[in-house]
């Protein structure tokens, strides 16, 4: 068993040596990679890193990877919440010996691998960072004007995976145990100056990132510019940019509002970018008891993720209303302009998908469907031709 272990690692480090100049970060749909987080209201407890003296049975020593920064990170606050309530429940017998942040195991695209081998028994899954291998997890982004409600996406999310079989086997053909979805907040402006309707985007330069919210801001008229999130301030400073476009929390996490004093909800929808995802032969060695707490607490990460986005979106709120930022809200008919200006993205998402063989329709028309029943209402009929 030993010489198999070693003989999956030497396969992993030859893979990842060759992975090495093509992971994706920048052109991916990823704000998460480059973020740093609002300080948190919530703390995760502290890790267990040996088992109690109450400890009854096979006491199993797990390892978990990101490819992003720790706690106080909003997601990696959850997946940590997740690992050390299982390790409380579980009276000792799952212990986590070491948490890998910010890519220290492995590179940021390379997560996905190491769980696969067994380098890291469970890890957080940057979907944008594999286009290749997992082409249907990054629906999210192809959605524009979905739900801005934390809640509504994680609901969603969570019952797509259950209803279209191929999004969840896309994950675990890579010897994966996939157990919940996690999500960042919708997508807002701030900007130096107001940008309320449709006709103010002309012509500003906005920061963003990924394949589709380029798309969406040219399609208002605006001239995007890809940026990481780390390289905005400065830019902001020294006048490349007018303005950016990230979920709130993150925005007011780089400070950006020391230049841009005006904010517009423009409610462009939540994101799902990355997942939790176990080893399957971890997963599966351990007895049922702990498979079956393993996933009760990942369904009750998936409250806590939704709770903590709101709660750190209020933060950032309240803090700029101190500092006399102006807050605007872009109105209904403006959005439905702004929609109905743009290529119906999530028919090209189905076309490009189902051009590779995949499911792309039972993916996307499900999701909009389930949020539609949810109660979510699109300024547009998104996919008319496949529904």
């Amino acid at each position: 068993m030993l010489n198999v272990k070693l003989f999956q690692i030497v396969v992993l480090s030859t893979v990842l040596a060759l992975l090495g100049m093509l992971a994706v970060a920048c052109g991916s749909e990823d704000p998460t990679a480059t973020t740093a987080p609002a300080p948190a209201a919530t703390q995760a407890p502290a890790p267990t890193t040996a088992p109690p003296a109450a400890s009854d049975g096979e006491v199993f020593e797990l390892k978990y990877s990101s490819p992003l920064s720790p706690p106080p990170f909003l997601i990696s606050e959850v997946q940590k919440w997740w690992a050390d309530t299982v390790a409380e429940r579980s009276n000792g017998r799952i212990v986590w010996t070491d948490f890998y942040w910010s890519g220290a195991l492995t590179k940021a695209g390379e997560t996905l691998e190491a769980v696969q081998v067994g380098l890291a028994d469970a890890g957080m899954v940057a979907l944008p960072y594999y286009p290749g291998k997992l082409p249907l997890g990054n629906w999210t982004y192809a959605v524009p004007f979905g739900p801005g409600d934390p809640d509504v996406i994680l609901e969603a999310a969570q019952r797509l995976y259950d209803e279209v079989p191929a999004l969840r086997e896309e994950v675990e053909a890579y010897n994966m145990v996939f157990l919940a979805p996690s999500v960042i907040d919708t997508y807002n402006l701030t900007s130096k100056e107001p940008i309320v309707t449709f006709e103010d985007f002309d012509g500003i330069k906005i920061a963003s990132i990924g394949s589709y919210h380029p798309k969406i801001l040219e399609g208002a008229g605006a001239t995007a510019i890809a940026m990481p999130v780390a390289e905005r301030y400065q830019a902001l400073q020294t006048g490349v940019i007018e303005a950016e476009f990230l979920p709130w929390d993150i925005s007011h996490a780089y400070k950006y509002h020391d230049f841009n004093k005006h904010i517009t909800w423009v409610d462009m929808g939540a994101a799902m970018p990355v997942g939790l995802g176990v080893n399957k032969d971890t997963f599966d060695s351990l007895p049922p008891d702990l498979q079956q707490l393993m996933r009760d607490v990942a369904d009750e990460a998936v409250d806590l993720n939704a709770s903590l986005i709101l709660e750190r979106r209020n933060a950032a709120l309240a803090e700029w209303e101190e500092l006399g930022i102006t807050r605007h809200e872009m109105p209904e008919e403006d959005r439905a302009q702004w929609a109905n200006a743009l290529e119906d993205i999530p028919g090209n998402w189905i076309k490009e998908m189902e051009d590779k063989g995949l499911p792309g329709s039972d993916v996307m028309v499900t999701y909009i469907e389930i949020l539609e029943e949810l109660g979510h209402n699109f300024p547009r009929d998104w996919a008319a031709d496949y529904r």
